[in-house]
């Protein structure tokens, strides 16, 4: 079929015209968490709606691709998930099985209502009647204000609703809340959609065309023709309500991306430090919002990471030395390191203490997991005399770390063990 030029020439104002209501920017309702990771190694995938938000879309968020002749727009709805989920279920039924593409406005009524989901076009020369789902129970409770998104129904059957729905062009409230159980309303357009888009399309002229269907005594139509460029296009998909950009401070030592909502990061394999990743968060509206991350790269050499972990710093210097106390238990970084105990906190068991039972004498330690270390342990008869590994078993780590060494004891013999710890070169 030859497609006929339009009759006007009507332009998209969105990004000209006051919009619908108020928008609220997006909103940090759980905080971003610090991350830590070791270097040449990926972060765990944080999923940003876990902690960023659109309250002005507490629901879903669905784009309709809006054709008027040879221009298209976006129109934005937000979704009433919570307080009509059996409708909302549905109408996201139609979209995900394909139904809700390549649809058309086919009923328009200046100042009342802008009705769609009865048709689709096959191609550019036939179309069809959707095919319906069940019909989906009534869930009337939101007014049908200008701007709201209900469902159409059979007139005297309050739970008739399939795949027709409409967008309130005007304050309907007074008709259509109190007509046949109230028409359920399950969502509303976003932004300056009303002005911008909507009312734009209610402008256009109609026709009846009821000599090709019955439901068509108000089709609108760019031209006196029923085809697929004279008519007002549709297709609907499911989106998500906030869109994310990501960069990090230091590239050379995190990259940063973001896919689907899921923020995913990698660590250089040759550097260490602290970065920030700032995260700008735009909603369907055009609202932002700016966090940050705080981003810590360990070294690949456990101790400095370690160091980097509980000082913020790689260098053996100051508190963070090896030979350091910072939290005055009197046990050195270097031995609280290699035990597995916290240098910023008093340790309340202290140093492992050797026992006497069944003819030998043991202790056990916790062994840090961590490389790097060379853990000995020693025996003597006296604290005078030397040191000796002779007839020392030292064990090796169960899989809480405890490691026991032992010596045999009979009164004579060795009577005192130590643990050693030296750095490996």
């Amino acid at each position: 079929m030859k497609r006929t030029p339009p009759l006007c020439a009507l332009i998209f104002l969105s990004s000209l015209l006051p919009a619908f209501a108020a928008n609220v920017a997006p909103e940090l309702y759980q905080p971003l968490p610090a991350l830590t990771l070791a270097s040449g190694t990926s972060a765990n995938p944080v999923t940003l709606a876990d902690h960023l938000r659109d309250p002005d879309v507490p629901g879903s968020a669905v784009q309709l691709t809006v054709r008027l002749g040879t221009q298209t727009a976006n129109l934005y709805l937000a979704l009433f998930d919570a307080t009509t989920p059996l409708t909302v279920a549905n109408f996201k039924a139609y979209i995900t099985s394909g139904r809700f593409t390549d649809n058309f406005f086919h009923r328009s009524i200046p100042g009342f209502i802008l009705q769609s989901g009865g048709f689709r076009f096959l191609n550019d020369t036939t179309y069809e009647a959707i095919a319906n789902f069940p019909p989906v129970p009534n869930e009337f409770s939101a007014s049908n204000l200008r701007g709201t998104i209900a469902m159409a129904k059979i007139g005297g059957d309050p739970n008739s609703a399939t795949s027709g729905w409409f967008i309130n062009l005007a304050d309907n409230s007074a008709n259509l809340d109190f007509q046949n159980g109230g028409f359920t309303v399950f969502g509303r357009v976003l932004g300056n959609g009303m002005v911008g888009i909507v009312d734009v399309l209610a402008s256009v002229s109609t026709y009846n065309a009821t000599n090709i269907d019955s439901a068509w005594a108000n089709i609108p139509l760019l031209a006196a023709s029923v085809t697929r460029y004279n008519c007002l296009e549709t297709t609907a998909a499911l989106i998500s309500p906030l869109a994310y950009q990501v960069s990090s401070d230091n590239p050379a030592l995190v990259t940063a991306t973001v896919t689907n909502g899921i923020l995913q990061l990698a660590a250089s394999a040759s550097s260490a430090g602290q970065t920030t990743l700032r995260i700008s968060t735009t909603d369907l509206e055009g609202g932002t919002l700016a966090s940050t991350i705080p981003v810590t790269v360990l070294s690949p050499d456990p101790l400095i990471a370690w160091r980097q972990t509980n000082f913020s710093t790689t260098a053996d210097t100051g508190t963070a030395a090896n030979i350091a106390d910072p939290d005055a238990d009197g046990i050195p970084n270097l031995l609280e390191y290699a035990l597995g105990l916290s240098p910023t906190t008093p340790s309340t068991t202290g140093l492992p203490a050797a026992q006497v039972s069944a003819g030998t004498l043991s202790f056990t330690y916790k062994r840090a997991v961590a490389t790097g270390l060379t853990y000995v342990a020693q025996t003597t008869t006296d604290l005078a005399a030397a040191w000796t590994t002779n007839g020392v078993t030292q064990g090796t780590p169960d899989v809480n770390g405890l490691t026991t060494a032992t010596v045999p004891f009979d009164g004579t013999g060795p009577r005192f063990l130590r643990l050693t710890v030296t750095l490996n070169p």
